[in-house]
């Protein structure tokens, strides 16, 4: 940590001494206390690491378990000059005793109170959770940006997100999906746009990078939002690869949603190319769309030429509560749920013409579902589909077309 305070209630900010000698100076004469617990810290000065303050071996303080790094240290402090830079008046490690927390760096902007946290180590989802509803309770609004150096990209437009990094997923003034990265060493902001996952932990996205020297305001406060660029070529790509190796994954013998598909006779490289499809809320679901909207296929759609909504929502809830489908708790998204994803594809199937509106709540599939296609006349079909509806599917990852 950069902020202690002096016996006498002096708050010292390492961030404006930067002289070796002079901080060496100030320790001989000045005892440091930390803010939050009132615990004696020591300043450690060293030819290695930046001058930091560090709790004593044994330590209850919540602030001693969470060791900061280099890394992390100089990304604030950048964080911090920028804002500086910018016109704001931020408040390096501000303490907000009401709530027991502090920041690694407090800013007012446009009239709002923001609390910005750089994380670059993985913490529990619970304290996640707990330390963002305090600030929100406090009339704060956090911000969490992660570590750069945690980004994994796996594609010009894909990435690799782990359960901890989706609980950073926010939502812009817009209403568009985003995670912010920042990299100290590149001095520069990588905010993700327009994540749409195809498995479990890979997603398609957009990629924004501003270096700080050119960066608004605007790119943390409210990202801009960036055009998506989804091609239904590469999602059905990543879709048929999904369908042909899964029953050649590991524990794969124990998969139950493998066993639920044999029961029924069906093969997951025959399944139709209904099964699999884009939707702008699917970040809700932690279970890859393959495998939800294929439990929707055998608990719904292969079995009822009519149906409703509510019955597809029910069955969804079901599946949830059997953890078949897992969902995502997005504590930094103040609006929305996973089953907003289902009314998605309803809809997304309504104007693929694959069912149609039979009433209030009601629809009917088009055409029967057909068991005994082969691979051949399965693969071709699937590249119509894809062909003819392709704009169709991309679209279905904008905006809600269902629910707002």
């Amino acid at each position: 940590m950069l902020v202690a305070n002096t016996k006498g209630g002096e708050r010292v900010n390492l961030f404006e001494k930067h002289n070796l000698l002079t901080l060496k100076e100030f320790r001989k004469l000045n005892a440091f206390f930390c803010p939050e617990c009132n615990e004696e810290v020591v300043l450690k000065i060293g030819s290695k690491r930046i001058p930091h303050f560090s709790h004593k071996k044994g330590s209850e303080c919540p602030e001693s378990y969470e060791r900061e790094s280099d890394y992390h240290i100089k990304g604030k402090l950048l964080l911090f000059a920028w804002l500086k830079e910018k016109g704001l008046d931020p408040v390096l490690e501000p303490y907000y005793s009401n709530i027991s927390q502090r920041p690694d760096v407090g800013v007012n902007y446009e009239g709002a109170d923001y609390a910005i946290e750089y994380q670059c180590s993985v913490i529990s989802e619970a304290l996640f959770k707990k330390r963002s509803e305090a600030y929100i309770q406090s009339g704060i609004i956090p911000i969490w940006i992660l570590a750069g150096k945690n980004l994994r990209r796996i594609g010009k437009n894909k990435i690799s997100l782990s359960g901890f990094q989706y609980l950073f997923l926010r939502k812009t003034a817009l209403g568009n999906w985003v995670i912010p990265f920042f990299c100290p060493i590149t001095k520069s902001f990588i905010n993700t746009h327009q994540i749409v996952p195809f498995t479990v932990r890979n997603s398609f996205s957009n990629f924004d990078i501003n270096p700080l020297s050119h960066a608004s305001l605007k790119m943390l406060f409210d990202p801009p939002h960036l055009p998506g660029n989804l091609s239904h070529y590469e999602w059905r790509r990543e879709i048929r690869q999904t369908k042909n190796f899964l029953s050649q994954t590991r524990g794969s013998f124990h998969n139950k949603f493998l066993q639920e598909l044999y029961f029924r006779s069906l093969i997951p490289s025959l399944l139709p190319p209904e099964i699999g499809l884009p939707v702008f809320h699917a970040p809700y679901i932690e279970t890859s769309p393959l495998q939800w909207q294929g439990y929707l296929f055998m608990d719904v759609l292969m079995k009822d030429d009519v149906f409703s909504l509510e019955k597809m929502i029910s069955c969804f809830h079901k599946r949830v509560w059997k953890s078949d489908i897992k969902t995502r708790k997005l504590p930094l998204v103040h609006s929305g749920e996973a089953v907003l994803a289902v009314k998605e594809y309803v809809e997304l199937l309504v104007n693929l013409k694959i069912l149609e509106k039979a009433g209030k709540g009601l629809f009917r599939k088009t055409a029967p579902y057909s068991a005994s296609e082969n691979q051949t006349s399965l693969l071709q079909r699937e590249e119509d589909f894809y062909r003819e509806k392709g704009t169709i599917i991309v679209d279905g990852t904008k905006q809600s077309i269902f629910v707002k």
